[in-house]
């Protein structure tokens, strides 16, 4: 799976956080919450992510509907994979370490972290 460059992974987000299918509108009001997006900006990058394999759509009388064909936790995986391999490690706290760059976390991000190792803890 190819890493998403920043402004399709941006739209990606606005498809996986909506009912899909969803269409090009409803893309662009959510993304439209952070930064404006331009409807033809937006229409070529989705239409990039077709080619690509993340998303297909469906044209519904003058709408097109999109629907994802790759899931955040999927593409999440194999961007966290791909990062570790940049970073030069497999290590979890390596991993966890240089995600935080020496930051103290929260009570909350800690509990988070230990509930995620005790549930992938290998026995």
């Amino acid at each position: 799976m190819k890493r998403l460059p920043d402004a399709e992974f941006a739209v990606m987000q606005g498809v996986w956080h909506s009912d899909v299918p969803v269409s090009t509108a409803d893309i662009k009001s959510c993304l439209d919450r952070k930064k404006e997006w331009n409807m033809s900006a937006l229409q070529t990058v989705l239409s990039r992510l077709e080619e690509k394999g993340f998303v297909k759509s469906e044209k519904a009388g003058r709408n097109r509907f999109y629907t994802p064909l790759v899931t955040e936790e999927e593409y999440l995986v194999t961007e966290g994979e791909s990062f570790a391999e940049r970073i030069g490690t497999k290590s979890v706290p390596g991993l966890v370490a240089a995600m935080f760059g020496g930051r103290k976390i929260s009570r909350a991000e800690a509990e988070e972290l230990m509930e995620f190792i005790n549930k992938n803890r290998k026995e």
